[in-house]
């Protein structure tokens, strides 16, 4: 299997509360793809190194003293730089979304969040450099990357996926909700509460499962019709 991909997101943080750049510090230090170049809390500094150093991600907040994250999104707008808001106020959300950022996430930050947006960047930094994309899930104690042109299907049982490929079999602590938001939707499709396919994978569409690589799995008649159009592009 090719794993050609880029080695690790370059990320800066720019919050005023040092218990917040405290969190994306001990985050990014539990990423092995993220490196966290630099902290500030002072947004002009941030600025300066913006303009002088690789950046791939910004981790942003919003409510800052000498300049709205809002603002400063919108002074690096033509740069290709991914901004993640990291904010406890969530009527930045419209505003955000115009400014087509990466993530919006709400304090306190949990883990699996911080996950979910970093590799989102992760798929995004790699599409762009026209390379093979795949993500990073936790098996047990390690981080195993994924190639999603391997991926057939994913089964979950309650927290737990099972990410079947060809030839391997990888399980990690995550629900269906967070990986759906971490694949790419023109890629996958959801069947079934408890399975997700890749959309490339399947050979046979029944009344009630689907065949990928001989394998059936289950269909739920709720996602059928939003299958069939997908594939038969109706």
């Amino acid at each position: 299997m090719n794993t050609t991909s880029i080695s690790r997101i370059k990320a800066i943080a720019i919050d005023d509360e040092p218990s917040a750049i405290e969190v994306i510090e001990h985050f990014a230090s539990k990423t092995p793809f993220v490196e966290l170049l630099r902290n500030f809390n002072v947004v002009s500094e941030a600025l300066t190194y913006i303009y002088n150093e690789n950046v791939d991600v910004v981790f942003l907040d919003i409510q800052m003293p000498d300049m709205l994250g809002t603002d400063f999104a919108k002074l690096i707008q033509n740069r290709g730089i991914m901004v993640i808001f990291t904010t406890a106020h969530s009527q930045y959300a419209i505003e955000g979304y115009n400014l087509q950022v990466l993530d919006y996430l709400l304090k306190p930050i949990e883990y699996s969040r911080f996950l979910q947006a970093c590799n989102r960047a992760y798929e995004r930094l790699a599409s762009n450099q026209k390379q093979e994309s795949s993500i990073f899930v936790k098996d047990g104690h390690d981080w195993v990357r994924v190639n999603l042109n391997e991926v057939l299907y994913i089964q979950s049982d309650t927290n737990l996926l099972f990410i079947h490929e060809k030839d391997r079999k990888i399980t990690t602590r995550m629900t269906v909700s967070e990986i759906l938001n971490i694949l790419p939707n023109d890629r996958f499709i959801r069947t079934h509460k408890s399975f997700i396919v890749s959309l490339k994978h399947i050979q046979k569409i029944e009344r009630h499962q689907i065949t990928v690589q001989n394998i059936a799995i289950p269909l739920a008649g709720s996602y059928k019709e939003v299958i069939e159009n997908r594939l038969l592009k109706r």
